[in-house]
């Protein structure tokens, strides 16, 4: 193995290791781009301190720097272990208070620019990430239309092409997590706040997990800020949904592989025949060095992801299979949810009504339950409803076999019974036919009281079965010559 190569394995570890975005993995190809790699790593510390450096100054605290105590070299390996942990807490909290400082002032910038009434995002907000290769680009446009969102998608990768941050990128170094959560809260307030966006790219590091969770709470103390004036409409309740498409690494090698192939081939026939337009050939669409060193940074990633299953909707979806297939899975995940989407005080007045997905869940089981206690506990009643079925439901069934329904129409009294009407439906479901009844009343006048002229009406109830069966296949006889 060469020099080369064995040096674009230790950066893409190093990489991988520091929480580096693929964004910066996207550099030029050849030496530049491992140039690019390298020097992203070697300046991921100084980017650090440019994130954070004049907030930490307003606090008068340099939260990224570890207690003494934690870089006191030690002699055992318990030892060892118990530092290692407790500066991985240590981490954990500097990371926090980071994200504090870094959301606060990015949203204190957006909001000098927009103004706090005007701090109106989308009420519904999906967050995409996705292994390389699975295929969150294909998924995107169905995605929407089945959850009705009209407003664009906003791509974390285009927000940050920029010639600011592009000229970031081309130096090495990481776009801070501050302008990239500003450059999403300007994307998220030009979207029509009446319906929901979905956002591809974000979060991906630690920082930007927090600031996703601040950006709810800071939805909802808005909405609390705004809900006794005429505004209200604008702020409404937030919800979140995360949704990871995964494939393992073999398959997302294969897929980059196979689609810098095709986009090369495509490419080519362009430039022959003139006709149609160049697509973009990804430098990690052809190195399969660099298409793993991406899939280790999405293992890095996810891990964070990981943490806001505590709070929102965690969708983690089988992206290995064709696209129909994926997107049914897709689409389940994504089913209505209005615990979710729903006012408080809305929800729990409508919530004891069933849904209509649930419905019928148990529905063999109550049936076979309520037959068998009319069986048992009301034997005279259950012998005179299959007696009426076998009368006047049956026989006109049978006339209608070829066509697959039948309505029966009755005047029987029996069925003015509501505990009758029910055995007789439950027993014709039991049996594979679909039934409905509807019960109208026919007046006709009879005669006139002679003392107040009132007009007599003798009411007739008439029944009403609707019966529905599977259809009768019957093959035309062929005539053959």
């Amino acid at each position: 193995m060469s020099q080369a190569t064995t040096s674009l394995q230790r950066t893409g570890t190093a990489v991988a290791r520091q929480g580096l975005s693929s964004w910066s993995l996207r550099g030029r190809p050849g030496p530049v781009g491992c140039r690019t790699l390298t020097n992203a790593s070697h300046r991921l510390n100084a980017m650090r301190l440019y994130t954070t450096s004049t907030l930490a100054a307003q606090d008068k605290t340099n939260v990224n720097q570890a207690p003494a105590s934690l870089a006191t070299a030690t002699t055992t390996d318990d030892h060892a272990n118990d530092t290692a942990q407790q500066e991985k807490q240590e981490a954990r909290v500097s990371e926090i208070k980071d994200a504090k400082l870094i959301f606060n002032q990015a949203f204190k910038n957006v909001q000098d620019v927009h103004g706090r009434a005007n701090m109106r995002f989308p009420k519904e907000i999906i967050w995409l990430m996705g292994a390389p290769g699975s295929g969150k680009g294909t998924h995107t446009p169905a995605l929407l239309k089945s959850r009705g969102i009209t407003n664009p998608s906003i791509s974390m990768s285009s927000l940050l092409s920029t010639p600011e941050c592009k000229e970031l990128i081309n130096r090495g170094l990481m776009v801070s997590d501050g302008k990239v959560v500003e450059n999403l809260l300007h994307a998220l307030l030009d979207c029509e706040p009446e319906v929901g966006v979905l956002v591809d790219g974000f979060p991906r590091s630690e920082v930007q997990v927090e600031c996703l969770k601040l950006l709810h709470e800071k939805m909802h103390e808005l909405r609390k800020e705004f809900k006794q004036t005429p505004l209200r409409n604008y702020f409404s309740r937030p919800t979140f949904r995360i949704c990871v498409l995964y494939v393992d690494e073999e398959i997302s090698v294969q897929r980059q592989l196979m689609r810098g192939k095709l986009i090369k081939e495509h490419n080519a026939q362009v430039m022959r025949s003139g006709k149609g337009e160049i697509q973009e050939e990804r430098v990690t669409d052809f190195d399969e060095l660099l298409i793993r060193a991406r899939y280790q940074i999405f293992k890095d990633h996810y891990s964070c992801l990981l943490r806001l299953s505590k709070f929102f909707p965690f969708h983690l979806i089988n992206a290995v299979g064709g696209v129909d297939s994926v997107m049914r899975t897709i689409l389940k995940e994504f089913e209505y949810q209005s615990s979710l989407e729903l006012e408080h005080d809305t929800y729990e007045a409508i919530s004891h009504i069933p849904l209509a997905s649930k419905i019928g869940i148990h529905a063999r089981q109550d049936l076979i339950r309520r037959l068998e206690h009319y069986c048992e506990a009301e034997p005279e009643l259950f012998g005179r409803a299959v007696a009426f079925i076998d009368q006047e439901v049956i026989p006109v069934v049978a006339r209608h076999a070829i066509s697959g329904q039948a309505l029966v129409r009755t005047d029987n009294a029996i069925l003015r019974d509501p505990k009758m009407a029910e055995v007789v439906l439950s027993i014709l479901s039991e049996r594979g036919y679909a039934v409905m009844m509807d019960e109208r009343v026919h007046e006709t006048p009879k005669r006139v009281d002679p003392e107040t002229w009132e007009i007599i009406l003798e009411r007739q109830h008439v029944f009403a079965l609707s019966v529905r069966f599977p259809q009768s296949q019957i093959q035309p006889l062929e005539q053959k010559f």
